[in-house]
């Protein structure tokens, strides 16, 4: 794959699982707000404390910073996984909202792509 099909290929997986996590975000009943713009989503939860999501083109990455840590995540194969726990991207994402909002989460899931 070159270049170009690469950066729009990673462009488009990311546009996608954006939303798809920022349309999760709508169907909760939680309060967190999510704000999507220029490539990230911030999260902010009841207590004002904040999560961000964001890409990283030029690593082809998804970096996430949250109370508990920064987490980077790589593509493999078929989805998301953390550079430093091994985590997919679902496990992780579960894990943490649940840190952060002091909540039990269980809505992500690997047939999400994550």
């Amino acid at each position: 794959m070159s270049t170009n099909s690469d950066e729009r290929w990673y462009n488009s997986h990311v546009d996608t699982l954006l939303m798809l996590i920022e349309d999760r975000f709508d169907d909760l009943e939680e309060d967190i707000d999510v704000d999507g713009a220029n490539g990230q989503l911030t999260l902010t939860f009841s207590d004002q404390s904040q999560m961000v999501i964001s890409r990283q083109p030029v690593q082809q990455e998804i970096w996430v910073a949250a109370k508990s840590g920064g987490f980077h995540l790589k593509w493999h194969t078929d989805h998301w996984s953390c550079a430093v726990t091994g985590e997919r991207f679902s496990a992780l994402l579960n894990r943490i909202l649940g840190e952060q909002a002091g909540l039990k989460f269980d809505v992500f899931n690997p047939e999400d792509g994550l």
